[in-house]
């Protein structure tokens, strides 16, 4: 009798405070499962947004560097006349650059120009400054960076712009860009140097 008395106790399920305890753990654990999956989707997020961003700057450096290399008539400034041309003075570096874009069958070819401007959305001041590309006499700009990019500063340096035969060197920019990627509050800096040399001989 005593045997079989033990053999049911030992039968008995678990009381209350077990199923409590042991439901608490199983609670506690997956939410702990779930926060991380959460945090690991938002990082994957964040890092996605951040990967989309510093493409899109990358591109807007080569888009300028491509169309600098096969364009002609540089001028190291904001003068929008067709066929004008000048370097920066002597080991400065300019702000905005002007150029005639590659055309076929355009004359006189529309002028091209690269330069910051303060970002400016329902008449507000943003506080950032966005590159933007210019055609037609300054009539026809747009940006060509995302609005959570802040370029803190854009810089060319242009030599050999002179015609021959008063200059023999074949005309070339460099490109300097400083800025900012803006995801969720978190600031990513980035610098970008590029150097095009005008394809076509003078």
């Amino acid at each position: 009798m005593n045997i079989l008395n033990k053999l049911k106790k030992n039968k008995e399920g678990f009381t209350l405070i077990e199923l409590m305890v042991a439901t608490s753990l199983f609670t506690i654990v997956m939410l702990m499962g779930v926060g991380a999956l959460v945090t690991s989707s938002n990082s994957s997020k964040s890092a996605q947004k951040l990967r989309i961003a510093v493409d899109n700057v990358n591109l807007a450096m080569e888009t300028m560097t491509r169309e600098l290399r096969t364009g002609t008539h540089f001028y190291c400034g904001g003068n929008m006349t067709p066929y004008f041309v000048g370097d920066c003075p002597a080991g400065t570096f300019g702000d905005i650059i002007t150029f005639n874009p590659q055309q076929v069958g355009v004359n006189p070819p529309s002028r091209v120009g690269y330069y910051l401007k303060k970002r400016v959305v329902n008449g507000v001041d943003q506080g950032t400054f966005t590159l933007q590309r210019c055609e037609v006499f300054a009539t026809n700009c747009s940006d060509i960076v995302s609005s959570n990019v802040n370029v803190t500063k854009l810089k060319f340096y242009v030599k050999g712009s002179e015609l021959p035969p008063t200059d023999t060197i074949q005309p070339s920019v460099e490109i300097l860009m400083n800025g900012v990627v803006k995801i969720k509050g978190k600031e990513v800096p980035f610098t970008l140097q590029s150097m095009a040399t005008q394809r076509s001989s003078e």
